[in-house]
């Protein structure tokens, strides 16, 4: 017999409050057939470190019992509950059995989930000494005391020095900082996994690091966090950190420049992860603000006279189709415009298409270099016979939804640079430099030119009608051996390509392998120009097996904990929509924040997954609904290889008033489900009322409210895909005469994914009569919340219209899937009413609630 047992709180984890009275919550799920036994559980405790003893748990009342979303044919949900007074800490375990006569089962044992702590959060009792959080800190370095911008933390810096490079040849130094807490629970970190990517890290009590880490955080066992950043991109430093034998973390370094340099660390600490975070990212952004503007670096506050802004809809906002997986490597103009046709015939209207790696002129490789290098600027002449001008005029000929068409390309020109017998050779001044990763030369274009060879090949791009790239490889730059070399390139390459990229293409550029930490720190941290779109993980890999899917959503959410802190739209990469796990991507795509494109082969194609992924607009045009919030892992120490469910938090509008996502995904074989507290959904307010909505079911909540300061509850399950939505949106309540107390709440497009992202604005007033008005950003179904719908009907309670047109009787309807919920099939009566927005891309809707 399989149970499986969730309580809140979690189980293996610590749980922070300030209340000295906590209730704990368990939920059973058995077989239906065993849902009737005598279920005995029992809370297994130790309280402010006395004996352990037994706790007997009793049914949950109603009220009490989490909101279940899922309509489970095969298991029954048995919730139990108690509340346990405490002074300072509760650590437990939960122990149950179906009958008085049946051994306990310990989920310790069973299933090797350790202990729960629960501890109360004293503030004033904290140290705010670095010393003392870590007591045998290395006298190597020196503290300073910084004011923190993140509330509720404290921040220091750590600084040593590192000797000059000698001989070309960059110096290096280890020095170790010691160890946090001298003890902690469990740890995070943020690695490099490669040159070009990081991948998050995660452990217990051991602290074992397998590749360089940019930051990493601790959390002790009374909920406190101590988070460390090591600042890179500044006076030519590369910092990284490494574990020890000893549990240690230690600082590796590496310097560039011909002088004596500083090294710096900065660690915060706080009883919110976020926070802690934050508050060491804020004041690394800072510190590289000042550094671009007194140390003379070429950054984007030095910008040509010639360039002027230009103010546009994001072009991420459209559906993208990129060339890589799709048609592979050996890729052609006439592969290009089959697929493009492939697409039209199926439906299918993407506004931007990437031509990605293969289009251009290279050689082969040799004198020296691993890998081929570039020739000239028109692409190659047997894929693109009329050369790149004549197969963009022939796409946007035949394809006139498709707007912005990008050309993939190396920072340095190709995967080997530059070809040294081509005509971009003869025409730029050209160094040579050698690799660290392959142990090999390069020809890249010299710093004296790259600006030149910059405006020249986009300007190329741009009378050839491209308008816009994708800039791959930039991590070679970090490739690079020489000392000399790395202090010219580096910086000089980054800003340049910006300002570049800036000035020829606006917004529309994609940056790719560039999560090395001078691109991180240096490129990426100012806020001095729009935010660029940037891969935020190592590819999209279809011909993976399952661990790949789920690692790269895994990864991605992750990384996005440090992405979102930076001037940049996080990309998840391409997926392909005729996939075992196409649904999964999708929907963490549409959470992501980011933009999506696909990369489908020709005929494979899943039309009914891009019509919950995109919309069209009223002028129509296809677009994707992304949440305004970058979406994140919203619990970073939990492990991959556990089996726990990967929550994904999103929000969509202002601080003052939207609309929180929170997406689970499974991470295993294994179909869990989790108890998550509305209070996790980012964004929420203990004062105000929510209905959350789970997508993939329809199915909505009860209206969820904080009680003394308690957040109500929710059993979290992935669908039978792999992956569940669900969305807490604020209920607006009204006196009625009829039904007491009415709740009413805007939910955006419901056909979609993330449809609450729909939603530019949102009116919900009452006079005689309720007004739910939206304006919306695209075409769907329609859904307005209203707790007392059961009790209406239509034709006597509703009066609907699109720009105060009245709209079509049987495009109005309540839910299969939920009675509360009015659903405007908005796109039917678009058609139907033949009107027309003019100029603009949003509709308003307005849903009357009549006779109230």
């Amino acid at each position: 017999m399989q149970i499986r047992v969730q309580t809140l709180p979690r189980l293996g984890d610590v749980t922070t409050v300030k209340a000295k009275t906590h209730p704990i919550s368990a939920v059973l799920e058995v077989p239906n057939h065993f849902a009737h036994a005598d279920w005995q559980v029992c809370l297994w405790h130790s309280t402010d470190g006395n004996e352990w003893e037994g706790l007997d748990l009793a049914p949950a009342t109603e009220e009490e019992e989490a909101v279940d979303l899922e309509l489970s044919a095969s298991l029954s949900r048995l919730h139990f509950r108690a509340e346990l007074p405490f002074n300072k800490s509760i650590q437990f375990t939960i122990k149950f059995r179906h009958t008085l006569d049946q051994p306990w089962i310990w989920t310790n044992q069973e299933y090797g989930i350790e202990d729960g702590y629960v501890v109360s959060e004293d503030t004033a009792a904290a140290s705010q000494k670095l010393e003392d959080l870590i007591p045998n800190l290395s006298s190597e370095w020196s503290i300073s005391t910084l004011r923190s911008q993140a509330p509720e933390t404290s921040l220091w810096s750590l600084t040593t020095k590192i000797a000059p490079c000698s001989a070309d040849k960059s110096s290096f130094k280890d020095v170790e900082i010691g160890t946090p807490f001298t003890h902690f629970r469990k740890w995070f970190a943020l690695v490099r996994s490669g040159v070009p990517w990081i991948a998050p890290r995660k452990g217990l009590s051991r602290f074992a690091l397998d590749k360089e880490a940019i930051l990493c955080s601790f959390a002790d066992g009374k909920g406190r966090h101590l988070v460390f950043l090591a600042v890179s991109g500044v006076d030519d430093i590369l910092a990284l950190f490494r574990s020890t034998d000893s549990n240690s973390i230690t600082l590796h370094a590496r310097n560039d420049a011909p002088v004596e340099r500083d090294l710096m660390v900065l660690v915060s600490t706080g009883y919110k992860l976020d926070k802690a975070i934050a508050s060491v990212i804020y004041h690394a952004r800072s510190l590289i603000w000042k550094y671009s503007q007194t140390e003379g670096s070429t950054s984007l506050s030095d910008k040509p006279s010639d360039f002027e802004p230009k103010w546009r809809e994001n072009w991420y906002d459209g559906l993208g189709y990129c060339t890589w997986n799709s048609l592979g490597q050996n890729l052609t103009e006439d592969k290009i415009l089959e697929a493009l046709e492939d697409l039209e015939k199926g439906g299918i209207s993407i506004s931007n298409l990437i031509i990605d790696d293969n289009w251009q002129s290279i050689d082969g490789t040799g004198q020296g270099a691993a890998q081929p290098g570039w020739l000239e600027f028109e692409a190659n002449p047997t894929g693109f016979p009329g050369g790149l001008k004549g197969a963009v005029s022939q796409i946007r000929r035949n394809h006139r939804n498709i707007e912005h068409i990008f050309v993939w390309h190396a920072l340095l020109g190709y995967w080997g640079g530059i070809s040294p017998r081509g005509a971009i050779a003869q025409r730029y001044k050209t160094i040579r430099v050698r690799r660290e990763d392959n142990n090999t030369d390069m020809t890249v274009v010299a710093q004296d030119d790259v600006s030149k060879f910059y405006d020249d090949f986009y300007s190329f791009l741009i009378q050839s009608g491209v308008d816009g790239v994708k800039t791959d490889a930039q991590c070679a730059l970090d490739a690079i051996a020489g000392a000399a070399a790395r202090k010219a390139l580096i910086a000089a390459y980054l800003d340049k390509w910006s300002i570049a990229s800036l000035r020829h293409f606006g917004s529309n550029a994609i940056v790719c392998m560039a999560q090395f930490p001078q691109a991180l720190f240096h490129a990426f941290m100012p806020r001095i120009r729009s935010p660029v779109v940037a891969r935020n993980s190592d590819d999209y890999f279809p011909d993976e097996g399952p661990a790949s899917h789920r690692w790269h959503v895994w990864a991605n959410a992750h990384n996005s904990i440090f992405a979102q802190y930076l001037n940049v739209v996080p990309d998840w990469d391409m997926f392909q929509t005729s996939h075992a796990f196409a649904d999964f991507h999708a929907a963490a795509r549409c959470l992501s924040g980011g933009p999506i494109y696909i990369t489908d082969k020709p005929g494979q194609h899943n039309l009914e997954l891009l019509r919950q992924v995109a919309s069209s607009t009223t002028l129509g045009k296809t677009i994707i609904l992304r949440p305004s919030v970058v979406g994140i892992a919203l619990d970073p120490y939990l492990d991959f290889n556990s089996g726990a469910l990967l929550k994904i938090g999103s929000y969509h509008g202002s601080q003052s008033g939207g609309i929180s996502l929170m997406g689970v995904f499974q991470t295993s074989e294994v179909r869990n489900s989790c108890l998550t507290l509305l209070s996790e959904f980012r964004g929420i307010s203990e004062l105000d009322s929510y209905v959350v909505r789970a997508y993939t079911t329809g199915r909505l909540s009860k209206p969820l409210r904080f009680t003394n300061g308690q957040s109500p509850a929710l059993l979290t399950t992935p669908s039978v895909k792999g992956y569940e939505i669900y969305t807490a949106y604020e209920l607006t309540t009204f006196p009625s005469r009829h039904f007491g107390v009415m709740g009413v709440a805007n939910l955006g497009l419901i056909d979609k994914m993330t449809g609450c992202a729909a939603i530019e604005a949102s009116r919900i007033l009452m006079d005689s009569k309720i007004s739910v008005t939206s304006k919306l950003r695209a075409l769907g179904v329609f859904g307005v919340y209203i707790s007392s719908l059961s009790s209406m009907t239509i034709d006597d309670n509703f009066m609907v219209s699109i720009f105060g047109h009245p709209v079509p009787r049987h495009t109005v309807s309540i839910s299969s899937s939920a009675d509360s919920v009015l659903e405007v099939d908005v796109q039917t009566a678009w058609k139907e009413l033949g009107l027309d927005s003019g100029w603009s891309n949003e509709l308003e809707v307005t849903v009357n609630i009549l006779d109230i």
